[in-house]
């Protein structure tokens, strides 16, 4: 995948000498850095069900996925050393055995990866909306983006996004149109009993509206 503008600012990636030493004697068999890794089909060897969740944050949802559902398997992607570091060790402290994490860039990992139809599942949540008319070509979640995610999903896979930001959600409708790809598109308000990630109780708590994509791989059928 050629990308040389990226989709996160590195002002953001300071890390605390905690987290450094964390990750600097972390199992390289749970934590992938992006130099190190190859190919998706090296973290889990056989499992029923994959899930990525990419930019996964503080990591809340990730680990509360993983936890609760043993027989599947997931993989986070994230950039910053934070939220790598406190997710790695609640991983250790509950030696749970289905979750691994890879640190970095999302575009360079993708670009390395050689493996098809290999989720079942793959989540975005809030990614950065890049608000400035002058940043907005940073924003991940641009064409070849969700062509190169359709191919890393299985038959019967789909993708999810949510984002809080108006102007974002009207691109990626946008741009999902123009590919053809079916979705289905709702705003979601508080009434919604779902997990919500830190940022998405900010976002309701401001009143802004969460908008939901769910989109099928391609050949699956929508509402759209």
């Amino acid at each position: 995948m050629k990308n040389s503008i990226k989709s996160f600012s590195k002002a953001r990636s300071r890390s605390s000498k905690k987290n450094k030493k964390i990750l600097s004697i972390a199992d390289k068999t749970i934590i992938w850095s992006e130099e190190n890794f190859k190919d998706f089909k090296f973290l889990f060897s056989d499992s029923s069900k994959l899930n990525l969740e990419i930019g996964f944050g503080d990591g809340i949802l990730l680990f509360d996925q993983s936890s609760n559902n043993p027989d599947e398997s997931f993989i986070g992607i994230e950039v910053f050393e934070t939220g790598i570091a406190n997710t790695y060790s609640k991983i250790i402290k509950s030696n749970l055995k289905n979750l691994k994490l890879i640190q970095g860039d999302v575009a360079q990992i993708l670009s390395k990866n050689k493996s098809k139809k290999i989720f079942d599942l793959i989540i975005i949540l809030f990614p950065d909306p890049w608000p400035k008319s002058k940043h907005k070509k940073r924003r991940l979640l641009k064409s070849d983006f969700f062509i190169d995610l359709q191919s890393l999903l299985k038959k019967d896979g789909k993708i999810i996004i949510k984002t809080d930001w108006q102007d974002y959600a009207e691109e990626i409708i946008e741009t999902l149109n123009k590919l053809e790809h079916k979705y289905d598109h709702i705003c979601e308000s508080n009434d919604l009993k779902e997990f919500k990630t830190k940022y998405e109780k900010i976002a309701l708590k401001e009143n802004r509206l969460i908008n939901k994509f769910l989109i099928p791989s391609i050949g699956q059928s929508s509402s759209k």
